[in-house]
């Protein structure tokens, strides 16, 4: 029977410096590799990048949490929910959008909807925008709440939610659009963002 050489788990200290690696690449060798050997001791680390001033730095731990799936969900939620700033509960919205885009058959536990729920009439506009793009990554899951805010008076978030829409296929999400559409009240901006994605839908078909 032959036996195969024990791979040496790579440095975790020279991972997070390569996490800060201008290169993209090596960026997401690095988190790939965290994820692969040595997930309990790099999250929480990760986690601290959030709060830091440098902007790549940050970004990149997003990217990061964003690579450990339903893993990252209860912990981001914990750390939205007692943080004060808002750049690190952005950061904490934008890492559950990664995770629905890379994890796109993983459903979103009902504590990681409430923080998006919750992070849409944040005080940070950035804050809430990035949850309404999220919901927009999640998809079906958060068809309800997409459709609320379809209807609501954030223009900003009527558009996004309008975008989101479209790439749903589900009747519920094109009669909504066309209930905002045919409503007088609309926003013209938010009208041709609704006319726009109904056009999506109609393409497709």
């Amino acid at each position: 029977m032959t036996s195969h050489p024990q791979v040496d788990r790579p440095d975790l200290d020279a991972l997070f410096a390569d996490l800060a690696h201008p290169n993209p690449n090596i960026q997401r060798e690095a988190y790939l590799a965290m994820v692969d050997y040595w997930p309990e001791q790099s999250m929480p680390r990760l986690l601290a990048l959030l709060g830091q001033s440098d902007v790549s730095v940050y970004r990149a731990a997003v990217k990061g949490l964003g690579a450990f799936g339903a893993k990252a969900l209860q912990p981001l939620a914990d750390l939205f929910t007692s943080s004060p700033d808002g750049t690190v509960r952005a950061c904490c919205v934008k890492a559950y959008a990664q995770i629905a885009s890379n994890f796109p058959e993983e459903e979103f536990s009902p504590e990681a909807m409430t923080v998006l729920e919750t992070a849409l009439s944040d005080e940070s506009p950035v804050v809430s925008q990035s949850a309404v793009m999220a919901l927009g990554q999640v998809g079906i899951q958060a068809l309800p709440l997409l459709i609320r805010i379809c209807k609501g008076d954030n223009i900003a978030h009527v558009q996004s939610a309008a975008m989101a829409l479209a790439e749903i296929a589900d009747p519920q999400a094109e009669a909504c659009l066309r209930e905002v559409l045919d409503d007088p009240s609309t926003d013209p901006l938010a009208r041709q963002m609704v006319e726009a994605s109904l056009g999506r839908l109609e393409s497709r078909r």
